[in-house]
């Protein structure tokens, strides 16, 4: 599910806060069995990755590892997760950012 996670150069990549290096961690604490670990790292993808709503290029990098997550049965509360791929998604072209 997180195929390809370390080919992508998060560090040039952007988010709300600067620097995207925080991203693929919080990715993969989406699957975690600890419900402490998802909720961290659901708040950051809210508050940084798609902030107020924006998207910006590490938005856009997410996607697939997002849908990746959504489609496993065994990854706890997937629907927070698809809640985060319909935010997205629901963006217009003037909330790009990046």
């Amino acid at each position: 599910m997180f195929t390809g996670i370390d080919e992508v150069d998060w560090a040039s990549l952007r988010h709300a806060y600067g620097s995207a290096e925080d991203v693929p961690g919080w990715l993969r604490a989406l699957a975690s069995a600890d419900t402490a670990e998802r909720a961290t790292a659901l708040d950051g993808m809210f508050g940084a990755v798609h902030h107020e709503g924006r998207v910006y290029d590490s938005t856009l990098a997410c996607v697939p590892f997002l849908f990746a997550l959504a489609a496993r049965e065994e990854v706890p509360d997937r629907g927070c997760i698809v809640e985060l791929l319909v935010s997205i998604g629901g963006e217009g072209v003037g909330g790009a950012e990046g």
